[in-house]
C-alpha cells in the first residue's frame, strides 16, 4: 500500500461551516494515492422509500432501519420509488442542457456575482481549488434557491441580504424559470417527508425536526461537466462534504444560521458514471447511476444534529467517461435562522456506541 497523498483535517473543537458556527470532533479522513475502487462499504446501499408514504407505522419504520444503516456506516444510499416522475426530472436536465447551449455572452447576462445571492451562472472553471492553470473544477454551472415566489411559509419574517433574494433567470429560456420553479417546489416537499422518516431512524417523534423546516433554505443547481483526460488530475468537483468547513477557533457559543449547509443532498445524476464516494479505508468508490433512482447523502447539517452519528461523506467528481455529464443536486436545508446544535441523547448515544464498535476492533 503506498503512503497516503491527501489528508483532510479532523474537524475539532468549534468550527464554521457556511456562516454557522457548530461543534464537534469526527476525526481525520485520508485518501489514499490509488485511484477509485467500486466495493467496500460494500457498495453504496440501495433502499426502496415507499413505505414512507404508507399510513402504517410498521411501513415506515423499515425504510428508517435502513436509513439508520446507510446514515450510520455510508453517508449514501440510492432511493427507488420516491414518487418524483421521471418526466419532471428529464424536464430540468432539457433545461439544463438548453442553458449551457447558450452563448457565453447570453450566459454571463445571470453570472452569479451580479448578485450578493448566490444565484446565476458559474463558468467552467469558476469553483473550487484552482489548479495550477488557475482554474477551478471542470463544470459550469446555474444556481437557483428559496425566493419569494417559492415561499410557502406565510409566517416566514427571516431576512437577510445575502440569503434572501430573488433569483437571475435566462430570458432567452420562457421555460426555464417555471419548470425549474417546480422542480424546486416538489422536491421541497418530498424533503419534508423524508426528514421526518429520518427523524423516525434516529428514535425520534416524525415531526422532530417539522418546526426548523417551515421555510427551508433549500437551493439547487444544474451542473455541466464536459469530459475529462483521464489522468489530468483535474477535478470535475474536487472533493467536498455538504457543506465543508473551515477551523475558525474555540469559543463554544453557537451562532445562528444563514448557511450554505445541508441537511442532505438529493441528487439526480443523469446517466453518465463519474460521482466518486470516499470509504473508510480512504479509497475513492464509484457511484454509478441507477435508472429512476436517486442518490442521497447526508450533509454537515444533520451529521452535526446527530453529533457525528450520521456521517457526511467526502465526494468527488471525475468526468473520464467521454461523454457529456449533466447532473441536478437538490440541497434540503433547514431554516435560514436555524442554531445547528447536536440532537441532546445523541451525543450519549454517539458515545457509547464509538466505545462499542472501538472495543470490537481490539
Amino acid at each position: 500500500m503506498s503512503t497516503t497523498m491527501t489528508t483532510i483535517e479532523a474537524l475539532d473543537e468549534n468550527y464554521w461551516c457556511g456562516n454557522n458556527k457548530i461543534n464537534g470532533s469526527f476525526g481525520t479522513k485520508t485518501v489514499l494515492s490509488e485511484d477509485s475502487i467500486v466495493g467496500d462499504f460494500d457498495t453504496i446501499p440501495l433502499i426502496d422509500v415507499a413505505g414512507i408514504f404508507s399510513p402504517q407505522i410498521s411501513e415506515r419504520e423499515k425504510v428508517a432501519a435502513q436509513l439508520y444503516d446507510a446514515c450510520t456506516r455510508v453517508g449514501f444510499f440510492y432511493i427507488q420509488n420516491h414518487g418524483i416522475p421521471q418526466e419532471f426530472v428529464d424536464a430540468v436536465f432539457d433545461c439544463g442542457k438548453e442553458f449551457f447551449d447558450l452563448s457565453f455572452d447570453d450566459k454571463m447576462e445571470v453570472y452569479i456575482n451580479n448578485t450578493p445571492h448566490y444565484r446565476g451562472f458559474t463558468p467552467l472553471g469558476g469553483a473550487g481549488s484552482p489548479g495550477s492553470d488557475g482554474q477551478g473544477n471542470m463544470n459550469e454551472a446555474f444556481d437557483w434557491g428559496h425566493d419569494s415566489k417559492l415561499n410557502d411559509d406565510p409566517n416566514d419574517k427571516f431576512v437577510d441580504p445575502h440569503m434572501r433574494g430573488e433569483n437571475p433567470w435566462p430570458r432567452q429560456l420562457p421555460k426555464f424559470e417555471a419548470v425549474l420553479s417546480d422542480y424546486y417546489k416538489r422536491m421541497r416537499a418530498f424533503g419534508r417527508i423524508l426528514a421526518r422518516n429520518v427523524a423516525l431512524s434516529l428514535g425520534l417523534e416524525e415531526s422532530y425536526f417539522e418546526p426548523l423546516l417551515t421555510h427551508p433554505g433549500c437551493s439547487a443547481l444544474v451542473a455541466h461537466y464536459p469530459p475529462q483526460e483521464i489522468g489530468s488530475r483535474k477535478f470535475g468537483l474536487d472533493g467536498h462534504t455538504d457543506a465543508e468547513c473551515e477551523l475558525q477557533g474555540r469559543s463554544i457559543s453557537v451562532t445562528v444560521a444563514d448557511t450554505t449547509l445541508k441537511v442532505f443532498t438529493i441528487l439526480a445524476t443523469g446517466d453518465v458514471r463519474a460521482l466518486e464516494v470516499l470509504n473508510k479505508t480512504g479509497h475513492w468508490v464509484s457511484a454509478p447511476p441507477r435508472k429512476g433512482c436517486y442518490i442521497v447523502n447526508v450533509g454537515d447539517q444533520l451529521q452535526t444534529w446527530t453529533n457525528g452519528l450520521y456521517v457526511s461523506t467526502m465526494h468527488r467528481v471525475l468526468n473520464y467517461s467521454g461523454q457529456e455529464r449533466y447532473s441536478v443536486p437538490f440541497f434540503f436545508s433547514a431554516n435560514f435562522e436555524t442554531i445547528i446544535k447536536a440532537c441532546g441523547f445523541l451525543q450519549l448515544q454517539y458515545q457509547i456506541d464509538r466505545v462499542v464498535r472501538t472495543d470490537a476492533m481490539n
